[in-house]
Parts: C-alpha cells; structure tokens; sequence
C-alpha cells in the first residue's frame, strides 16, 4: 500500500475555486478594472500574487500596488470562508489513509495566513502531517519546487509518493518532481489532466481511496 500522499488544496481538499473566482470577480468591481471573463480560469491553481501583479501591470489603468488589491480581495474573502465546503469524500479519505498509517502532506499554492483563516473555519489541518504553504519556496507551481520540498520534509524519494491534484500546473509540478500523479477532475476536464500528464485520472475521491488502499508498493 502507498505510504505517503500529498494533496494540493485548492479544488482538491477543499472547493474554493468558485470562491476564489468570486472574490477576485469583487475585487476588480470594487476598483472598476475591465477584466476578460477567462481571467479566472486562466489563473486557476496559480498564486494570488501573479493573478494582481498580472492585473495591476496590464489591466487597472491606474496601476495601482498589487498588495493593495490583495488586501481587498482578502476582506472580500473572510466573509465567504464560512461557507467553503470540503471535496466530496476527500475528508473519509484522509482519515482511512492516517488509519493505515498513511503520512499525509498539504502542498499548496495557498499562503500560510490563508491555511489558518480557513482552518477557523473547517479545522482541517489535522488531517495533515505535514504543510507546505506557498511561502516554503521561492518557485511555485507548475515548477517542480514545491514538491521537491514536500519530498526533502519528509526525506522521501519520489517514488514512494502519490500526489493528488486537479489542476494541469500542479500535475507538471508533481511530475517533474518526479512523483506519480492522480488527478481529479474537481476543476479541469479530463483531457486538459491527461494532456498535462496525470497518470490515473478520477472523478471523485471513493475511486481514488479504492486505488489508494489496495496499491501494492
């Protein structure tokens, strides 16, 4: 059986996406800044931080600071977090894998301050041995490093790991860091995360557990 799996958050844990959209959707209203409506998309599973400077750079005629959008979009965002829900069966299957002895570790794009306002609300952090919050590398995905970090926390090879993601930049990642990656199709067609590279492709978290549990390592 697999030993160790290593989950990215957002769309995978927990169904954020259509709240991060939402709030980044206010955060441009609020300042009158004309967007494509495929920005969103377009910056799915990518840093806050590329989406503003990308916005503040080309798209607000005032150029106003990056952070200073940020700090909007997170005022716009603590009063959505209560209402964030989990991934369809993602928390059983956690706490099967940690029953069987499973390490759990949450390599995210998602900044430490983000993990803790949203674990006020969900107490999901628990559920992980590890974290690997976006402030632990200076590259971020679809760059290998954050799973590279991921395997140098754990003094793990990448053979011993599967990582859970759902988006095509994080499957580059987890691919080119060397691991095996499931993906789910919580945010991306199937095609886009088999053209990316996943190696098994799932429609919901009872198919991954099912896979997970009965792997022979």
């Amino acid at each position: 059986m697999i030993k160790k799996v290593f989950f990215d958050f957002d769309g995978v844990v927990v169904d954020s996406e259509p709240i991060h959209a939402k709030t980044k959707e206010l955060t441009l209203k609020a300042y009158g800044i004309e967007y494509p409506p495929e920005i969103f998309d377009q910056f799915k599973g990518i840093p806050e931080n590329e989406f503003f400077i990308h916005v503040s750079e080309h798209l607000d005629p005032l150029h106003r600071p990056f952070g200073l959008l940020i700090k909007k979009r997170h005022e716009c965002l603590a009063e959505m977090l209560p209402g964030m829900p989990f991934i369809d069966g993602v928390v059983d299957c956690i706490k099967l894998l940690k029953e069987r002895g499973v390490m759990t570790v949450l390599v995210t794009s998602s900044k430490q301050m983000e993990l803790d306002n949203i674990n006020k609300y969900l107490n999901f952090m628990h559920l992980f041995d590890h974290v690997v919050p976006a402030e632990a590398t200076a590259k971020h995905k679809p760059n290998p490093d954050p799973y590279l970090k991921a395997l140098e926390m754990v003094h793990t090879d990448a053979c011993d790991v599967i990582v859970i993601e759902d988006s095509p930049n994080g499957i580059i990642s987890g691919k080119s860091a060397g691991c095996r990656v499931f993906a789910i199709t919580t945010s991306f067609p199937e095609e886009d995360l088999v053209k990316s590279g996943a190696d098994m492709v799932f429609d919901n978290f009872g198919s991954i557990q099912r896979v997970l549990t009965g792997s022979a390592h």
